[in-house]
C-alpha cells in the first residue's frame, strides 16, 4: 500500500467519523427538546456537549490537514444583511402575533 493510498483512507476515515458526530449532535438536540424529565434532559444535554467537542476536535483535525474544504467567507456586509433582515421578519411577525392576541 503506498502512503498516497493510506492518506485517503485516513480522510475518509476521520469524515466518516465526522459526519457520524453531526448526525448524533442532531439526535441529542431532538433528545433534549422533547425530555420531560430534567434528569433525562441533563444527560442528553451533557451528552450533547461531548459530542460537539469531540466534532470540533475532529474538524480541526481535517482542517489542519487540508481535508476539509469550508466555502469561501462571507462578506461582513452580506451577513449584517441577513441579520438586518431577519430582524425585520421577527419584528413584524412579533407584531403580527401580539395584535391577534389582542384581538
Amino acid at each position: 500500500m503506498n502512503n498516497q493510498q493510506k492518506i485517503l483512507e485516513d480522510q475518509d476515515l476521520v469524515y466518516s467519523y465526522l459526519a457520524d458526530q453531526k448526525r448524533i449532535a442532531r439526535e441529542y438536540t431532538t433528545a433534549v427538546t422533547e425530555s420531560s424529565c430534567p434528569e433525562v434532559r441533563q444527560m442528553f444535554e451533557h451528552l450533547l456537549q461531548d459530542t460537539l467537542n469531540i466534532q470540533k476536535q475532529s474538524y480541526q483535525l481535517m482542517s489542519q490537514q487540508g481535508w476539509y474544504n469550508t466555502s469561501s467567507p462571507v462578506q461582513g456586509q452580506e451577513i449584517n444583511k441577513q441579520i438586518n433582515q431577519y430582524q425585520q421578519t421577527m419584528q413584524q411577525t412579533s407584531a403580527l402575533v401580539q395584535q391577534n392576541l389582542n384581538s
